[in-house]
């Protein structure tokens, strides 16, 4: 019998208190103790990751760390452990099990969209999404991303799963889609894709099941179980999108306790509640309240390394890495997960807003710079079309395809292919029109900074792999000539049919943030070096980095105001600056009536 006065509390240590386990914990500095009960005992595992968006993120950061992380062979444009990217639900993973198995009853050549000259894997619309040549093909290739999901399995000491959403579309054949069909890849069609929301019973189930699959496979597999902290974009269901996130969440969480709680081959490790969990001057969501910032993965991946142990010793990519001393190359994740998600809000958007096809004698497109830009011309009146097209991502890993007839194709979503078949369009009717016009291009293609300057310096690594004391013009050039040939061959035709083309650096802001200013001397000599080759093609340049720094001064003023440190955007000022000085360097600019 316990001390009078005493109670079941009196004896739990501080972890069992919220304002000692929590509120006394300095959120990004501090790590909370005894946050997880997973003991690997596996020295140096090899680790596969899926699941939702999120787990590209663990992918990153594992790789980042030297960990043996199994990255698929097929998809190599993803952080990846198997060829079918993002899955939601257990569901979809459930459905590659049976397309690995001769005899499963699954209907292998389901799932498959045509328009009639190409073939498209609504199973895994991300891959491949310039479609296949034949129906054939793709059941082969879908067959093979079965067939190395297997092969990686046997070789997994540690599988992550992130679970990510209860909601999905289904058709009637009841095979389950990673996204609705229509956003990344095919047509919807509500005669045969229905919405369906899981409920608790069925993800249990096929988690089980899932277990018994793996387990099948490779008997000494662990499963780390995890719910992606990522809100949900939209809702299907006829409820208030935050009731409809925590619903779904709150059921994932509870189906990965009672698992975690109950059976010795399930482990939780707590993504969700350490992105989620209250904190004051929050650093952990974008300003869109919904992205991860990279800060936050760091910090919630600085406790998953209490997991795997000791830290593995520098491997030679690492250690080549660090040759050009004094260059901290570091690269942003907000913008460049690949998350199907995403598109689903971007289609809303130009489905809500059908975009109008004016002549008009001013065009943009690139990345997010231009739909920053593309606003500040709208607020001042300023006639154009176009704006973004794809991710920073999508231009610098050429997510798109040359076009002879339309200079390019984006292949990065559904959504991007809408948003420049309207710049297309607008392009198409100037050289088309009888009567005499004048036009603009404004575009960043080739920019892409926080992408480009981490692929150079690859690039440099792997040319002069003895080092490199000092990098000059010749050697962007270089890069230029074997990375970015398909950027500059678009560009240079627009100009040949033309167009006044005026290519834009991105902002000078690295040199604000610690995690970038190491960064700043290569970017500007990225920039010049652009400017050069540019020049000689008989483009346009204007470099906003250097006429930023020589006219303002107040910088910290158009700094982004994004929650964490975005160096590699400006915020409504800056933008509105941009688009001032862009002006006059635009023929004939007509302002909206």
């Amino acid at each position: 019998m316990k001390n009078p006065g005493s109670t079941p509390y009196s004896d739990k240590g501080e972890t069992f208190f919220w304002r000692t386990g929590v509120a006394n914990i300095k959120l990004g500095q501090e790590t909370f103790t005894q946050l997880h009960q997973i003991d690997l005992d596996i020295k140096n595992p090899r680790i596969s990751s899926i699941g939702s968006c999120f787990a590209q993120h663990v992918g990153k950061w594992l790789n980042a760390g030297g960990y043996t992380f199994n990255q698929s062979k097929i998809e190599t444009g993803q952080v990846s452990s198997f060829a079918f990217g993002n899955l939601y639900t257990p569901r979809c993973l459930l459905q590659w099990f049976d397309v690995a198995e001769k005899d499963s009853g699954f209907n292998k050549s389901g799932a498959i969209y045509s328009d009639g000259a190409r073939y498209y894997d609504l199973l895994r619309p991300n891959f491949n999404p310039s479609g296949f040549e034949s129906e054939a093909s793709l059941i082969n290739a879908r067959i093979e991303a079965a067939t190395e999901m297997v092969e990686t399995i046997a070789k997994t000491d540690v599988l992550i799963f992130t679970l990510g959403l209860t909601e999905a579309w289904k058709d009637c054949s009841d095979v389950f889609y990673p996204s609705c069909p229509g956003i990344i890849a095919g047509v919807f069609d509500d005669s045969r894709y229905s919405f369906y929301n899981f409920g608790y019973e069925e993800i249990r189930t096929d988690l089980e099941k899932i277990s018994t699959r793996l387990k099948a496979i490779n008997p000494d597999i662990k499963i780390i179980l995890t719910v992606s902290p990522v809100p949900l974009t939209a809702t299907a269901t006829n409820k208030h999108i935050m009731v409809a996130n925590q619903h779904s969440k709150s059921i994932l969480r509870t189906v990965a306790g009672f698992l975690c709680d109950n059976r010795t081959d399930f482990h939780y490790f707590p993504s969700y509640e350490i992105i989620t969990v209250p904190c004051s001057g929050d650093f952990r969501f974008e300003s869109n309240l919904r992205s991860v910032t990279p800060t936050a993965v760091n910090y919630v991946m600085r406790h998953f390394g209490s997991v795997l142990g000791a830290q593995p010793e520098s491997t030679p990519a690492q250690e080549a890495s660090q040759k050009i001393e004094a260059i901290e190359v570091t690269t942003s994740d907000n913008d460049e997960v690949v998350c199907d998600e995403e598109m689903l809000e971007a289609a809303n958007k130009l489905q809500a807003n059908p975009i109008e096809q004016p002549l008009s004698e001013l065009t943009l497109f690139g990345d997010s710079h231009m739909a920053k830009l593309s606003k500040s011309l709208i607020d001042m009146n300023v006639r154009h079309c176009g704006g973004m097209v794809m991710n920073g991502s999508g231009f610098s890993q050429k997510k798109f395809a040359l076009c002879d007839t339309e200079y390019l194709v984006p292949l990065e979503s559904a959504v991007s292919r809408k948003l420049w078949s309207v710049i297309y369009g607008n392009l198409n009717d100037l050289e088309q029109s009888e009567t005499p016009t004048s036009s603009t291009i404004i575009t960043n293609l080739g920019m892409q900074i926080h992408q480009s300057i981490f692929r150079f310096v690859n690039w440099l690594n792997k040319v002069y792999p003895e080092g490199k004391s000092e990098i000059s013009t010749q050697e962007f050039v270089d890069y230029f000539n074997e990375d970015l040939t398909e950027q500059l061959t678009i560009l240079l035709k627009l100009h040949n049919n033309g167009h006044k083309v005026i290519v834009v650096s991105d902002p000078p802001f690295s040199q604000y943030f610690e995690e970038s200013k190491s960064m700043t001397n290569i970017i500007n000599s990225y920039f010049y070096a652009m400017e050069y080759v540019l020049n000689e093609f008989g483009i346009g340049f204007f470099n906003a980095a250097t006429t930023f720094d020589k006219e303002i001064s107040d910088p910290e003023s158009y700094i982004s105001n994004i929650t964490y440190d975005d160096w590699i955007h400006g915020n409504e000022k800056y933008y509105s600056w941009l688009a001032k000085k862009l002006m006059p360097l635009v023929i004939q600019p007509t302002s909206i009536n």
